[in-house]
């Protein structure tokens, strides 16, 4: 973004100023029109890969002709980049002073951020998601960006141009383009890896750490050309070649610009990368001196806009954010006023900069000299007056924002404490609703069920807990006895039946004290009981609870096979009941106390009213 190229030492690349203006118009429309122009953050990247790709290719044609030095090298940094950066945070200060000062408030901290480079960092820190518009709430928003590309130019490059160079003097040019190459692969894998799927995407899309290898991609590409001996022009095949891969790379582009929101996880996942890769080869074909689509491209409308991009790129949350604040954006036209005002102020910046660094005002021609000069002279003294008001914001006492964000987080704070409470109440009520609502339901149902004449063949877990059944299941017959196994329950059957006892419904109980399934003859007894029962009569099996005996859970699982296989046998499960309260059994951890009686009794009474209410 950033002339980084003199057109002395660089000789003009045809065509750069043409991906300059892709990228400037695509991050314009993106600030404008987020929710149509959704991609045109990528305009970034591309930015990215032309500041490599200039800085290394101007530094590297100093360092050849032995004419690099670093002191001129930062020199020539501040110069063509801080003037412009410091008119624009000044001027923007003291305009907003007048016409909206709120936003301006407590901005030291931000603003030194942006003069010292590390603002992206500081953006970070406060969490300051580039795509959540209502969180975006400084006119300096985009100098996220300023923060990378200061970093890079006067902290990073000269650190790896210094490396490369011994590269390139011990190992060859090739060493020292490859090293920097991969450097750049390297840290594109960053990216990716600390990308986590819903997480909040500010630390990855603002780091410097993950955003460099664009830029190292760039200076390879940049490397690469300076030196080489100037080709002949390529054949007409290979133009029309690189000319149809131009348009395609382009619409590629294009189609990102409109489709790739700044949330999708593939941006994240590599999609970074990849239009990364796609802006090195638009400006591979575009930097080819062999070819004639870089002079093709180098019109004077590109080269107009390219060469002011920096100053438009300055200029464009200053103004966009204003007319968002003031609602003048949903004023006709309002677009129109806004591209117009940041070009007559990047073209104004530009001649005030070259102003001050040549010394004397700018030649406007020979035509409209006087109105030129007129309008100059006046934007100018009112920039240095609101300059001076745009002091004002960095005198105002510190933490003022940060006072009226923590106000405001505590009363949003409170509301959604509140909230909750609300809810949770509300929900606990629907739920005691519904619950009271289901035991009526289910009282009423069972109240229906005719439990009378029911039989209780068990052992002694039954018969710990026999009057209660007798209680809950008034007129049952329980036949219950002590060290009862399965064989022993064909026997209970059979003097039941006999005395006329023996209902529709019968409970068993059994398989504490033996083996129901685990042998032929068990297997055997248990079916001679369940075919005396019949398959007209249901049958409601309650399973076992004995955890040191080695046929638990194999005498559980033959039950529910059991009821699988049989649609008149149904599991009382005991088992899972009663392991959740080991307080309700007695000291053989088999048997139910007092308490645990109630609880069996009362699990078989509900366990077969729903059946039959069912």
């Amino acid at each position: 973004m950033t002339d980084y190229v003199g057109r002395k030492a660089a000789q003009h690349i045809p065509g750069i100023d043409a991906l300059r203006t892709l990228a400037i118009v695509a991050v314009t429309l993106f600030h404008m029109f987020p929710d149509v122009v959704k991609g045109g953050y990528l305009g970034v990247s591309l930015f990215f890969v032309l500041t490599g790709y200039l800085l290394a290719y101007t530094t590297e044609t100093e360092r050849l002709a032995g004419g690099f030095s670093l002191g001129r090298y930062y020199l020539k940094r501040i110069f063509r980049m801080y003037p412009a950066l410091l008119v624009v945070l000044f001027v923007t200060l003291g305009v907003y002073s007048f016409v909206l000062p709120e936003a301006v408030l407590d901005v030291r901290e931000e603003v030194v951020s942006v003069v010292l480079g590390c603002n992206n960092w500081w953006q970070i820190a406060q969490n300051a998601d580039y795509f959540a518009r209502i969180a975006n709430a400084s006119p300096f928003t985009h100098l996220w960006f300023m923060g990378i590309e200061l970093q890079y130019a006067f902290v990073l490059w000269p650190a790896l141009f210094l490396l490369y160079s011994l590269f390139a003097h011990w190992l060859g040019k090739e060493a020292g383009v490859a090293l920097i190459a991969s450097l750049g692969l390297g840290m594109a894998i960053l990216m990716p890896l600390l990308y986590q799927q819903g997480a909040d995407v500010t630390r990855i899309y603002y780091g410097t750490d993950t955003r460099v290898f664009a830029l190292l991609l760039g200076a390879a590409m940049g490397l690469w050309r300076t030196g080489a001996a100037a080709p002949k022009k390529n054949p007409l095949w290979r133009e029309i070649g690189e000319f149809v891969s131009f348009e395609l790379l382009l619409a590629a582009v294009l189609f990102a610009c409109v489709a790739l929101g700044g949330e999708n996880p593939l941006l994240y996942r590599g999609g970074m990368f990849l239009s990364t890769i796609v802006f090195c080869l638009l400006l591979a074909i575009t930097a080819d001196r062999g070819m004639t689509i870089g002079a093709f491209l180098d019109m004077r409308l590109f080269r107009w806009i390219g060469g002011r991009s920096y100053g438009i790129f300055l200029w464009q949350y200053p103004v966009i954010f204003l007319f968002q604040q003031k609602g003048w954006e949903k004023e006709p036209y309002a677009a129109l006023w806004e591209v117009a005002l940041l070009l007559l102020l990047a073209m104004w910046t530009e001649a005030l900069t070259k102003s001050i660094g040549r010394r004397r005002l700018p030649a406007f021609g020979s035509r409209l000299v006087h109105v030129q000069g007129v309008c100059f002279l006046v934007l100018t003294l009112g920039g240095a007056l609101l300059m001076g008001f745009g002091c004002r914001g960095l005198a105002a006492p510190a933490g003022y924002k940060a006072e009226v964000r923590a106000e405001l987080n505590a009363r949003l704070e409170e509301n959604a404490a509140e909230l909750a409470r609300q809810k949770e109440e509300a929900e606990r009520a629907a739920a005691e609703k519904a619950a009271a609502k289901a035991a009526a339901d289910k009282a009423a149902r069972m109240q229906a069920v005719n439990l009378s004449g029911i039989a209780c063949i068990g052992d002694s877990v039954m018969l710990s807990a026999a009057r209660n059944l007798q209680a809950l299941l008034p007129g049952c017959a329980v036949d219950a006895k002590v060290s009862r196994y399965v064989g022993g329950g064909i026997e209970a059957a059979q003097n039941l039946k006999a005395q006329g006892r023996l209902g529709s419904v019968v409970v068993v109980s059994l398989g504490t004290n033996g083996p129901i399934a685990d042998g032929e003859r068990y297997v055997k007894q248990t079916q001679e009981l369940l075919s005396l029962l019949g398959t007209e009569r249901r049958i409601f099996w309650v399973n076992v609870y004995a955890p040191h005996l080695s046929w638990q859970d194999t005498n559980n699982a033959y039950i529910n096979k059991l009821a699988a296989e049989r649609k008149n046998v149904t599991v009382i499960d005991w088992y899972s009941f009663i392991s959740k309260h080991p307080e309700w059994l007695s000291g053989d951890g088999v048997h139910p106390n007092d308490a645990g009686a109630e609880q069996y009794a009362r699990l078989v009474h509900d366990a077969v009213a729903e059946a039959l209410a069912k």
